[in-house]
């Protein structure tokens, strides 16, 4: 065991010696020149010292780079012409980060909501009254996609596929 006091720093055993052997030098000049210090005392002191400034030392800034965020494109400065794509782009970020909560995210309550209008304005159909023609129309996965429960975000590749079925219609 090479290491102490982990908790305050790193702390080797020589700089334990090394302080001690210092305590008793001192305790020796001391000595010498008629002032009478317990070594015991000067020890302590000396190694609560050794202990404060490990502890002070600990505090110091982290020397490692953090994680990359997850989140890439919110919240950095950037001309927005198309600030509603933008929050629907923010939307499925945010809800890419939160794995097994995409059901209730508002990013699928927006693609639903999307898919519904364009299948009751162009087609006079509904999601919930017609769903063996809507089916016929959105094609199996997306339709499964809007009317299941759906844990996780899709991916990149499977959004794209969902959302050309919906401009299709």
């Amino acid at each position: 065991m090479n290491r102490h006091m982990v908790p305050f720093g790193r702390l080797g055993l020589w700089s334990i010696v090394g302080i001690a052997v210092a305590a008793f030098a001192f305790w020796g000049v001391a000595r010498v020149s008629g002032v009478t210090v317990p070594l015991w005392q000067v020890l302590l002191l000396a190694l609560a010292l050794l202990a404060v400034t490990s502890a002070v030392s600990a505090l110091g800034a982290d020397t490692e780079p953090g994680a990359d965020p997850l989140t890439r494109t919110v919240n950095t400065p950037s001309w927005r012409p198309f600030i509603e794509v933008n929050r629907w782009e923010d939307q499925l970020i945010f809800a890419e980060t939160k794995p097994g909560r995409f059901e209730g995210s508002t990013a699928k309550r927006n693609l639903i909501e999307l898919a519904d209008e364009r299948l009751r304005l162009r087609r006079g159909l509904s999601l919930a009254a017609d769903p063996d023609q809507c089916r016929d129309l959105l094609g199996e996965d997306t339709y499964a996609f809007l009317t299941r429960p759906v844990a996780d975000c899709p991916t990149t590749w499977q959004l794209d596929a969902h959302l050309k079925h919906i401009e299709e219609i």
